[in-house]
């Protein structure tokens, strides 16, 4: 954790009285959090909880139906993916779309380069373009820099995880959310993810969707647990590793390992 990072005035977010409504369903009501610049936050909840449509309002990939957002003091309610971008905002995810074809060093270029389509032209040419040494320096963070050759279709569905986290690192986001980057991965797998969310980069605020509550205890110092679209508990990890009312909403191994 950067060093007096949790004493900067300015919050990485703030949410006040977020809600979504598709018809007459609030699928998130009434929600408030906090993240301070640097921080881990988990979000967790079973299924159904309302995680992924309080991810989809803060990215805005969907309006909110109430309710403010400010990122680093700016107020982005109302603002659209591109604002939220130019702020430092990234996300990845459950379902990704990697291009099969080009490898992990072009795929990480063009993330690079801000690229969205014309890719060809825009290849690096020598191997001092500045561009593709960042696209390795991603690759290293990722833990995938031994398989730059690699076509992506060829990735295991942890190599393309990671792949992804290494994407969304591009131009150096201030913010990023990571929805569900456990989902589908083998057990071996597992331990690579925990490595790689607990080595990003120190002044990047991460926020992460996970089903897994094992992986996100591990990897976050700050829990919120959604339930029906509201607010649960919030606290350090042994905090709800100890509420009952957690304990009730994930009896059965809801969180599945």
């Amino acid at each position: 954790m950067p060093v007096n990072a949790h004493h900067n005035t300015i919050n990485a977010l703030e949410v006040r009285g977020i809600g979504k409504r598709f018809g007459g369903f609030w699928a998130v009501q009434d929600i408030n959090l906090t993240v301070r610049p640097g921080e881990r936050r988990a979000i967790l909840g079973p299924n159904g909880a309302g995680k992924t449509s309080l991810f989809n309002v803060l990215t805005g990939d969907t309006d909110a139906s109430a309710g403010t957002i400010r990122m680093f003091g700016t107020d982005i309610t109302r603002s659209p993916i591109t604002k939220r971008i130019r702020l430092g905002l990234r996300r990845t995810y459950q379902h990704a779309n990697l291009f099969n074809g080009l490898t992990v060093r072009d795929t990480l270029f063009l993330a690079v380069a801000g690229v969205r389509g014309g890719w060809r032209q825009l290849l690096p040419l020598k191997s001092g373009d500045p561009r593709l040494q960042e696209a390795e320096r991603l690759a290293e963070i990722a833990g995938i820099h031994s398989f730059l050759e690699y076509d992506v279709a060829v990735l295991s569905h942890g190599q393309r995880r990671q792949l992804e986290i290494g994407i969304a690192l591009a131009e150096n986001p201030r913010l990023l959310l990571l929805d569900e980057p456990a989902a589908g991965l083998s057990p071996a797998e597992r331990p690579k993810l925990s490595a790689l969310l607990t080595s990003l980069p120190e002044d990047v605020t991460v926020i992460l969707i996970e089903h897994d509550m094992e992986i996100a205890l591990k990897t976050c110092e700050s829990v919120s647990v959604l339930f029906n679209g509201q607010l649960l508990a919030e606290g350090a990890p042994d905090q709800i590793m100890n509420n009952e009312d957690v304990h009730r909403v994930y009896i059965g191994g809801a969180h599945g390992h």
